[in-house]
């Protein structure tokens, strides 16, 4: 077996040239590299001790911490598969992920405990004593992480991985709402992280602030990028202004990828408060997941008057499509960039035919993607075209390759960087008795991006008021997809055939915007 391109082999090579260089801060934990791969290789030995082996599942459901990113790099060095779950999640959706995905062990935050503990028993392949716990608040049934990974060795584990093996499986809504499994391997994720360390010129002297959820691919692919150059990761967690900006000035951060929501409250805080901090250091700020409104590139350029913005169009399962740099954006607007290092793009009709350059279409990427959905063949197959990948966005190309998108996935929500699936939120809603009819819209929203409106139509004779369907709604879903209003009225539009046209009814609340999506 030649050389294999692998998560814990970049962070070996990490340790072997920076051993005594500050690896990860968090809080007032600072690990060098020498520390994380130790320990790293404990609890590496610690679940091949428990009974785990190459394929088996790990549901992770943590906040952004330390552990996190030494749990993704010890599955990599076991063959253990992990599955982050967002940590916003329901129980029901919790329960969903970890049966799905055949999850044998779970590592979960303690704050998470009472989404995890009436739901446990319903897990299909979770042992009652497969779990551990980070944080001081262990039972005698979940074992706390510090005390589990201190009684085993920190020497390399003996395990032989492949590139091609899978590294974790990264729950994604698909367009039936309910959340699927998309497989990436250690290859995917590796050449992703290269070429995207070449595209924003970031090397082994960069500090990041990592800000964006590990759960997510953008989380977890730049966290684990900067542990691969021999970078310094600055974890914070939950998001907060002012923690943000006091790490930029302590750290010295230079560089951070966010979504235009941290932008947009962190504008919103008195500038009396966020003058006072240092951001001099930050000299690139790259951002993506949902649309950059034209007057925050302007604040933000004015405030990180030391960065570069740079956007990038990408997806979970295409990873990094396509980037407009700083010195392109000016000129270029509406625009999501060029296709990235290592990833090409083409504009297809629905007869699986190139368009030509002006003509909107469906978009199409070809490059290092992810590997299929756990356990749905069919979907996989819905999102390939021989080797061409797409997600269902609908863009245009220019003469200069520079790609334009004019619609997302059909009726898909992007509310402050997070996808949601009306569909998803309408199952939920239309079980209220009151609920005969609805629709789940995006609607502008400053701060969001987008945020989810709920179109009803109430039975006759019944009575509810917004407030009453919201909180129904947060009863049953995670926040982040619960509707932001709700609006009522006596019809919806449909087709002859009874189908509701959200299209229709979004129409009205998006007619005074620009044809693309993007300001």
């Amino acid at each position: 077996m030649g050389y294999q391109v692998t998560v814990g082999n970049g962070l070996l090579h990490s340790f072997y040239k920076y051993p005594d260089k500050t690896a990860i801060v968090f809080k007032d934990r600072r690990l060098t590299y020498r520390e994380l791969n130790q320990r790293v290789n404990q609890l590496a030995h610690g679940l091949l001790d428990l009974g785990l082996k190459k394929g088996d599942k790990l549901s992770i459901m943590l906040n952004n911490c330390s552990e996190w990113i030494e749990i993704a790099i010890a599955c990599g060095k076991t063959g253990v598969i992990a599955v982050p779950i967002n940590f916003r999640f329901t129980g029901q959706e919790v329960e969903h992920c970890v049966n799905d995905s055949d999850s044998r062990f779970i590592i979960v935050g303690e704050e998470f405990l009472p989404v995890i503990e009436p739901v446990k028993e319903n897990f299909t392949h979770v042992a009652s004593d497969n779990y551990i716990v980070v944080g001081e608040n262990a039972t005698e049934q979940f074992q706390e992480y510090e005390a589990f990974i201190a009684s085993y060795p920190d020497w390399e584990p003996d395990i032989e991985i492949l590139e091609s093996d899978i590294l974790y499986i990264g729950y994604t809504s698909g367009t039936t709402g309910k959340p699927k499994g998309a497989m990436f391997s250690h290859r995917s994720r590796l050449f992703m992280q290269g070429y995207s360390a070449a595209e924003f010129q970031l090397g082994p002297s960069d500090i990041q602030l990592l800000v964006m959820p590990l759960f997510h691919s953008n989380g977890l692919v730049f966290g684990l990028m900067g542990c691969t150059m021999g970078g310094t990761v600055v974890i914070t967690q939950p998001f907060d202004p002012v923690e943000f900006l006091s790490l930029i000035e302590q750290e010295k951060v230079n560089y951070v990828s966010v979504v235009p929501t941290i932008l947009n409250i962190i504008f919103s805080f008195p500038e009396e408060v966020t003058k006072e901090y240092d951001v001099s250091s930050l000299s690139k700020v790259i951002c993506s997941s949902s649309p950059l409104l034209s007057s925050v590139k302007e604040k933000t350029l004015q405030f990180f008057e030391s960065a570069e913005l740079s956007e990038f169009y990408g997806s979970s399962e295409a990873g990094l499509v396509t980037i407009l740099h700083h010195r392109e954006a000016p000129e270029k607007v509406h625009c999501v960039g060029r296709p990235c290092m290592g990833m090409n793009v083409k504009i297809f009709n629905p007869d699986g035919e190139e368009l030509p350059s002006g003509e909107v279409g469906e978009l199409y990427s070809w490059g290092v993607s992810f590997e299929g959905y756990y356990k749905q063949p069919e979907a996989t197959d819905q999102a390939f075209l021989g080797e061409w990948l797409t997600v269902g966005d609908m863009a245009r190309m220019d003469e200069e390759g520079y790609v334009y998108l004019v619609d997302r996935k059909q009726d898909m929500i992007i509310s402050g960087g997070e996808n949601v699936y009306p569909t998803e939120v309408e199952e939920v809603m239309s079980k209220h008795p009151a609920v005969a009819e609805l629709a789940i819209i995006g609607v502008p929203d400053e701060k969001w991006g987008e945020s989810i409106k709920a179109v009803v139509v109430l039975e006759p004779g019944a009575e509810a008021d917004q407030e009453e369907l919201i909180k129904y709604c947060r009863e049953n879903l995670a926040d982040y997809k619960c509707p932001k209003s709700v609006e009522f009225t006596n019809e919806l539009p449909k087709t002859l055939t009874g189908k509701i046209l959200r299209r229709l009814v979004r129409e009205k609340y998006w007619t005074d915007r620009n044809s693309s999506f993007y300001d």
